[in-house]
């Protein structure tokens, strides 16, 4: 309904739908709304959503300013829990373990804490869970082969500067979005020359009035590195066409130009690609089966050196369980190159930076001239438990090894809702303290360092995780993974059989089935979007080798073999919808071609294109 300017505070709005105006105390000054919601805001469901879903109708959760009633609120939570209950009884499509137990730390909802500040610095709120957070880092440092427990100091009985090679990391308030953007950050400024944590004695403290209260000042705050040749504190970012969004937010946030920006600016033909600059490093596709999703580290080489050539600090980000294809960069492979590049380019492992002090005085520092960040969104939290069951020959493929045993691996982080499960984004990051550069400021109120990307901290989720690691321990885990890589294998082989059934009345049926080596993730024909949205199945539009170098458009949908997946019952309850709608309407109805009926509105498959390799 659309109401002219002169009636805007007339629009119906809440539970019971009184004018706005009607619903304004007295003494209160708002807006009212431009125009009735509920025309605006798509619905939930979607109109296109065919099946008897549960419907959730706004106006019922829409808050005027004299609020709901008891009655209402509870009439609003029931229609929010019949909904949510049901898409989660299907849950398949993304990264995301729906089996969760939480229920005996309800008490910790009724109470703020907060872990603002560094994990190893309690400060003055002490209303914190950073002892708890404490205790999980030192479970992944050992996980991910870390030294461990972390020390902020010299200990007695270590060689001097020991105890910079020890971890320190915190858990992140979101997922490995966070985890991405404090990497970027945290390379960005370790490449482009930035004072170094620990170098902070050798610099110099002062102190300075501000904001009428006396407050510490780094004189590395005015420092900038002496540049001895061009582009040598100007990183460039390297990552996979596989890999998270998220990377490419942080780039755009953290202002870190990527190789095919700085390339293309530079005139000069790709060494990849028939000299074209692509937007990421190109992976293995559909047709490399074992490789499909991973980094083509040769043409990652090819590329690092045309920037090494010209003296650009490189930023590497690898993906340990990609987004769509759950496949693993072949990280030991990657930090083998960097070591034999180190042989042609020295100030890749060690460059010396030099800083000009107050007095004229000369200070050097020397560190890593790259950055190589594993993103473990996924994978982090799993590989190291593969790797356990095939070192006891229960499985025959371990995956790569990713952590810190590779010398080149800096950071890693991974995600706590993913594998692990928890009802809100949380996660972990990890790097040693030798790569830790300085914060913008001294937050001196919070009696805390102010080394991590957020300042106030969700101090719950380090509990959640305590809660789960406590439970679940390392044999319960690789029991686990052995299920879940079961479960996937599982699901690719009915998909396998619902094509067999299918080619039996039309011989051209293709469901474009495909797993990645070791991959939680079984990819195929992309269903109609009723489907999707019982079972949460996302999309996504990939170009597919064929022949003779023509590559065709495809859209994609996927599923996840998740602990939440269980004892097979999702599969076959997915299997079962979908044999019963290819029985009744045919199997381009159950994964439509034409544009009118796909999820993302692209014909599937779409046109064909020639690329020369």
């Amino acid at each position: 309904m659309k109401f002219d300017s002169a009636d805007k505070s007339l629009i119906p709005y809440g539970p019971k739908q009184k004018a706005w105006k009607e619903q304004v105390p007295d003494g209160a000054t708002t807006t009212p709304p431009l125009e009735n919601p509920v025309s605006v805001y798509p619905r939930t469901p979607p109109a296109r959503i065919e099946d008897d879903f549960p419907k959730l109708d706004y106006r019922k959760f829409e808050i005027p300013p004299d609020g709901l009633n008891q009655r209402e609120r509870m009439a609003a939570m029931a229609e929010l829990e019949r909904f949510i209950k049901t898409q989660h009884a299907n849950f398949t499509g993304f990264q995301v373990n729906e089996d969760l137990d939480f229920q005996d730390l309800s008490w910790l909802l009724d109470i703020h804490a907060n872990n603002v500040g560094d994990p190893y610095g309690d400060g003055y709120l002490t209303l914190n869970t950073k002892l708890v957070e404490r205790s999980v880092l030192d479970y992944f440092a050992a996980l991910w082969n870390a030294k461990w427990p972390h020390h902020d100091e010299e200990d007695n009985g270590d060689q001097e500067n020991a105890y910079k090679e020890r971890h320190w990391g915190y858990v992140l308030s979101m997922g490995s979005t966070e985890g991405n953007l404090y990497g970027v950050y945290n390379a960005r400024n370790y490449l482009n020359g930035s004072q170094l944590l620990h170098e902070e004695n050798t610099i110099g403290m002062a102190s300075c009035f501000s904001r009428n209260k006396m407050a510490p000042l780094r004189s590395s705050a005015f420092l900038r590195p002496v540049e001895h040749f061009a582009n040598h504190y100007t990183p460039v970012a390297f990552f996979s066409e596989d890999t998270h969004y998220s990377v490419v937010k942080a780039m755009n946030v953290m202002q870190v130009k990527t190789f095919s920006e700085v390339g293309r600016a530079t005139g000069q033909p790709c060494p990849i690609n028939n000299g074209d600059w692509p937007t990421e490093v190109p992976s293995h596709d559909y047709s490399a089966d074992t490789k499909s999703g991973t980094i083509i580290v040769e043409h990652l080489e090819r590329l690092l050196r045309f920037f090494l050539d010209r003296n650009y600090p490189p930023l590497i980000i690898l993906n340990v369980g990609s987004t769509w294809k759950g496949a693993y960069d072949n990280v030991a492979e990657v930090n083998d190159m960097l070591i034999r590049l180190g042989a042609e380019y020295p100030w890749l492992w060690e460059r010396e930076v030099e800083y000009k002090k107050e007095d004229g005085s000369r200070h050097v520092d020397v560190r890593r001239g790259f950055w190589l960040h594993v993103d473990g969104a996924l994978g982090a939290a799993y590989l190291p438990f593969f790797e356990m069951a095939y070192n006891r020959e229960l499985i025959s493929y371990r995956g790569p090894i990713f952590d810190f045993r590779n010398e080149a691996v800096m950071s890693i982080c991974c995600s706590m809702h993913k594998w692990i499960g928890a009802p809100w984004p949380g996660g972990v990051y990890m790097t040693k303290i030798k790569y830790q550069t300085q914060p913008p400021a001294v937050a001196g109120y919070i009696g805390s360092a102010d080394t991590t990307l957020g300042g106030s901290r969700n101090a719950f989720s380090p509990v959640l995780l305590w809660h789960y690691l406590s439970r679940v321990n390392y044999e319960d885990s690789m029991r686990a993974v052995i299920k879940a890589e079961e479960s996937a294998e599982y699901m690719e082989n009915r998909l396998k059989e619902l094509e067999d059934y299918l080619k039996k009345t039309d011989p051209s049926a293709d469901l474009w089935i495909h797993r990645s080596k070791l991959s939680l993730a079984v990819t195929f024909r992309m269903v109609n979007p009723t489907i999707a949205y019982k079972y949460t199945v996302d999309a996504e539009r990939l170009l597919v080798p064929l022949l003779n170098g023509e590559y065709e458009e495809r859209t994609f949908g996927h599923i996840y073999a998740m602990q939440s997946l269980g004892n097979f019952s999702i599969v076959d309850d997915f299997i079962t919808y979908l044999i019963g709608i290819c029985d009744s309407s045919g199997w381009k109805t159950t994964f439509p071609e034409s544009k009118t009926l796909t999820m993302d509105g692209l014909p599937n498959p779409g046109p064909r294109k020639h690329i020369d390799q």
